[in-house]
């Protein structure tokens, strides 16, 4: 019991169940919302504009929600979020490419949520905030890449060469997303603390900054 009070940073097993269930349903929610009122398309022009080759790459606030869980909960939180909404994406589109959408966009904010999670924990070198956002924007840049140059040729029959030559403009919709996610993910996630600090429960990752 003491074990996994440490991993949900202190808290109890149920606590972070409940908060992790409530809060990859307000992803879920959020990213339905976006998809059927088209803010998804009116915020991702620009970069559809721009490389048209990539217009499956969208632009959203879905991990936000699955950042305040690792924040406040840990890296078990994180999971059971994205999880929540990697399924939700599939049953909106049951088939290969609900499949693979919903899969690489789990990762993908869990990623960042993980290398966010790493930079709360370290003790010592750059603040810790800066410390924070650039080892959430590198994890999730290197595990995407990793992730589009296994899946792109496997499910969609995409030569290798081809996604090597994506990787580049890949990675870079990735620092961008990543940066929504981890600025506007810390902003929430401290404002939240500073209006109601009880939901912090103790030992949780946010606490090295806040």
């Amino acid at each position: 019991m003491r074990d996994d009070a440490r991993e949900t940073g202190g808290a109890r097993p149920t606590l972070v169940l409940a908060a992790s269930a409530m809060l990859g349903a307000l992803a879920l929610a959020i990213d339905y919302t976006m998809r059927f009122t088209g803010a998804k398309e009116f915020i991702s022009a620009p970069w559809r504009l721009a490389f048209p080759q990539l217009v499956f790459l969208k632009f959203d606030f879905d991990g936000v929600p699955i950042f305040c869980a690792t924040a406040f909960f840990g890296l078990t939180a994180g999971a059971v979020t994205s999880a929540i909404l990697g399924l939700g994406i599939l049953a909106r589109a049951p088939h290969l490419s609900g499949l693979v959408g919903g899969s690489m966009k789990a990762l993908a904010e869990f990623s960042t949520s993980a290398g966010a999670y790493l930079g709360l924990k370290i003790r010592r070198g750059r603040p810790r905030t800066a410390t924070c956002v650039a080892l959430a924007l590198m994890a999730r840049v290197v595990i995407m890449a990793l992730a589009n140059l296994a899946i792109l040729p496997l499910a969609y029959g995409i030569p290798v060469p081809v996604v090597l030559g994506l990787l580049p403009l890949i990675a870079l919709f990735n620092v961008i997303q990543g940066l929504i996610t981890a600025l506007l993910g810390l902003s929430v996630a401290l404002a939240v603390v500073k209006r109601a600090p009880h939901v912090l429960p103790e030992g949780a990752p946010l606490q090295a900054i806040s």
